[in-house]
């Protein structure tokens, strides 16, 4: 087996993320165990037909590893990462998808599928600018797609606190005040370097209370807008503690959204401005009326008809600017079934 390890993640095209999400849910009632999970990048099929080749074979699993190898050979060439799973039903089954998305290589036996890579190219993602910082350091980190894409590290002169009692200490914290307000003007300036454009979450975390006078005194509305607080970090915190954080917020800042574009839908169905009927939806597509689509992550097409539906409706929303979202949190999901499973939010009324 090859360990899994953590890696980018990337958010996928809309078209894409539905095909790839219909796999996994086809996938979850469909194997029979044991099942033989491989994923690859198309610059390692050699080395993973080699590792399958090379581990000693376990009976239940031997012809279904061949079958892989020899799909694996006749995918060479293939534009995108395979994922791909294999298990007997009387005779080998093998199932395949090429992504576009990133995968690492691996290899796994086990009584299901193993949906981990998948998961993860599935997480939805937002741009997030992590902001750590006191009176003295900061350290600035834009994270796009689940990488670190910059960051930036600042460190300024702020005098010792001064205990002493007489005009002296007056002066020395009038002093020390005005390098504690430079360190954080030279914090703001470098902010304006990053692109903002795209962030939908800024976070300020660290001890003391310089990120509570930053948020106030150092951020435009705009970006105070989208800042939130956050207790428990600071320069001694470790990288996966910060990843804790980041998923977290993450979580939360994708619950709030989910839940707003379906309050959104739901204020516009007394006006007549949202549909819940799939041949309705296209139509208005293909006019240019809709503004938004809601996809329910869960949603399954009973027939290959509706399921062509669903992609042409994607295909149309890219061409007419419509967003597509799809909504992954469990009680925002409980609450778009009343409506369907797919929901639209229009411009205008276009018939």
């Amino acid at each position: 087996m090859i360990t899994y390890l953590s890696f980018m993640k990337d958010v996928l095209p809309p078209k894409e993320w539905y095909k790839v999400n219909r796999f996994v849910n086809e996938l979850k009632t469909a194997y029979v165990p044991p099942v033989v999970s491989v994923y690859t990048p198309p610059r390692e099929i050699d080395r993973v037909i080699r590792i399958l080749e090379e581990t000693e074979r376990v009976p239940e699993v031997e012809e279904v590893e061949t079958a892989i190898e020899r799909e694996l050979d006749s995918l060479r060439g293939s534009v995108g990462s395979i994922c791909m799973f294999g298990w007997r039903a009387g005779e080998v089954v093998l199932k395949h998808l090429i992504t576009s998305g990133d995968v690492p290589p691996v290899y796994v036996v086990d009584a299901k599928p193993f949906f981990e890579p998948l998961h993860d190219i599935l997480e939805i993602q937002y741009d997030m600018l992590l902001i750590l910082l006191d009176q003295k350091k900061a350290l600035l980190k834009l994270y796009k797609g689940g990488e670190v894409q910059r960051q930036k590290r600042i460190k300024s002169y702020v005098g010792a606190k001064h205990h002493k009692g007489g005009w002296s200490q007056k002066r020395f914290s009038r002093i020390r005040e005005t390098q504690v307000r430079n360190h954080l003007n030279r914090v703001q300036e470098y902010l304006g370097r990053f692109d903002l454009k795209s962030i939908e979450r800024i976070i300020l975390a660290g001890s003391g209370n310089a990120k509570k006078d930053f948020a106030r005194g150092h951020l435009i509305k705009e970006l105070a807008d989208k800042a939130v607080l956050v207790k428990g970090l600071d320069f001694s915190s470790s990288d996966e503690e910060i990843d804790a954080m980041l998923v977290d917020q993450l979580d939360k800042h994708r619950k709030a959204v989910e839940s707003r574009q379906l309050s959104r839908v739901r204020e516009r169905m007394p006006k007549g401005l949202a549909l819940t009927e799939n041949r309705e939806i296209q139509r208005a597509l293909e006019s240019g009326a809709v503004e938004t689509i809601l996809i329910a992550s869960d949603y399954y097409a009973a027939t290959p008809e509706e399921d062509e539906r669903i992609i042409r409706m994607i295909e149309e929303a890219e061409h007419t600017s419509a967003e597509v979202e799809f909504i992954t949190d469990e009680r925002v999901l409980e609450e778009l079934h009343k409506h369907g499973s797919v929901v639209a939010s229009l411009r205008y009324r276009p018939f």
